[in-house]
């Protein structure tokens, strides 16, 4: 299982905001990423996997995001999805600060599966 949040952005969320985010969930750990299945990881400094961040997905369609998650956020909006270990609770903060960071940064609100 995992723990999952989402940013649903206003805004469109440019490398340097995803960047920014993952720095501030994620301080001190190293980040990696996966080009070929668009992933960002954040792993703890001993290695194990904090977080991995799907790439940005623009959701066009109204009622959307409320048929899927239960929120009503106006259409059109950038959906980034993360999900972090279900058993480890430093992975839950750093899911939860990227997702309100990134959120914040522009324009949007964080969902979290609890």
């Amino acid at each position: 299982m995992t723990f999952d949040v989402i940013a649903l952005c206003r805004r469109e969320p440019g490398p340097e905001a995803v960047v920014a985010a993952l720095l501030t969930a994620g301080e001190g750990s190293f980040v990696d990423f996966d080009a070929d299945r668009q992933l960002i990881g954040v792993r703890h400094p001993g290695g194990r996997r904090l977080l991995t961040v799907e790439s940005a997905r623009l959701v066009r369609v109204p009622g959307e995001v409320d048929r899927l998650l239960g929120l009503d956020v106006p259409s059109p909006v950038w959906w980034v999805e993360g999900r972090a270990p279900d058993d480890d609770v430093e992975a839950e903060a750093v899911a939860r600060t990227f997702a309100e960071a990134l959120a914040v940064a522009t324009g949007g609100r964080p969902w979290s599966s609890r």
